[in-house]
């Protein structure tokens, strides 16, 4: 369990600052550092847009790849983040990642293994309208978007005969997904510190549950390793079924998992959603090693 500041969550002064990765961009250093990441790295990345929010803001995801302006036949990765735009350490592991496997590609080693056999997707940011609400800055963010929906409730869901009515967001990002035709994805959020696999709908088991437990597990395992006592241990030692936990309906993950046909796991990073600056450093070096761990998995 994270120790924790006084001060709030940091708002960085600076591009430079935010990409120190201890404290939150405005809206602008966020497109900034998207685009800077691209520019730098053109030989593995490319900045695409999933969609846009109802305010308008665009919904940015990195591809990285060793031929990034190909659709090569190679199995793709998701990473997405802030679905719900008031947890906000998946944020800036994001784009902290997404730096990481750009800049560590060129030497070799695990980074290039896997941007040269995967097409990984890196979206920071889902609900930019709930994070910055009216603001350029992280003020007083909220989990739904600016029409009042939880976006991880939102997804068609097989069972619902009146479902909620799908948020422009969700459209997009359905529209996203089902032309990428992700193998595997994994959303995160904050609230609690666990790994969190299908079915959240469903008491009964995905017919690959013993796997989805083994990935998670190794997830968590690897963190354990890395982390101080007492971190990502809620539940079965940091794993869960996510019906075991609570019920949804219309989340992501089993959305994409029963309808496309792919596999997603939700993984809970922090149990303080607004997650304080000084503490993103610890998040990066106790999960940073189970992020790569996982995109592995596809290969």
């Amino acid at each position: 369990i994270l120790p924790r500041e006084t001060k709030g969550f940091y708002t960085a002064s600076s591009v430079a600052e935010a990409m120190q990765w201890h404290s939150y961009p405005t809206w602008k250093q966020y497109d900034t550092i998207m685009h800077r990441i691209a520019r730098t790295w053109p030989e593995v990345c490319l900045l695409d847009t999933i969609g846009f929010s109802i305010r308008g803001r665009a919904i940015l995801a990195l591809k990285i790849s060793d031929n990034p302006a190909a659709d090569e036949k190679e199995p793709a990765v998701m990473l997405s983040a802030a679905i719900h735009g008031d947890e906000l350490a998946g944020f800036v592991m994001l784009m902290r990642l997404a730096e990481y496997l750009a800049s560590e590609t060129s030497n070799g080693g695990l980074a290039a293994s896997l941007t040269s056999g995967l097409e990984i997707w890196i979206n920071p940011l889902a609900n930019p309208d709930g994070m910055y609400r009216d603001n350029d800055t992280i003020i007083y963010p909220v989990r739904s978007n600016s029409n009042g929906y939880d976006l991880n409730r939102n997804f068609p869901d097989p069972e619902t005969a009146t479902p909620p009515p799908l948020q422009k967001e969700t459209l997009d990002m359905i529209s996203f997904m089902e032309k990428k035709r992700f193998s595997l994805s994994v959303n995160l959020h904050s609230g609690a510190e666990v790994v969190n696999y299908p079915w959240d709908k469903w008491k009964r088991l995905h017919p690959d549950d013993s796997w989805f437990n083994e990935i998670s597990r190794r997830y968590a395992d690897t963190v354990h390793l890395y982390s101080d006592p007492g971190y990502m241990t809620f539940l079965d030692d940091g794993v869960t079924r996510g019906s075991l936990w609570y019920v949804i309906t219309g989340g992501r993950q089993d959305f994409i998992t029963y309808s496309l046909g792919g596999r997603e796991v939700t993984i809970e990073m922090d149990e303080t959603k607004q997650t304080p600056g000084p503490d993103l450093e610890a998040l990066w070096n106790w999960n940073s090693r189970s992020l790569l761990r996982y995109i592995v998995e596809a290969l």
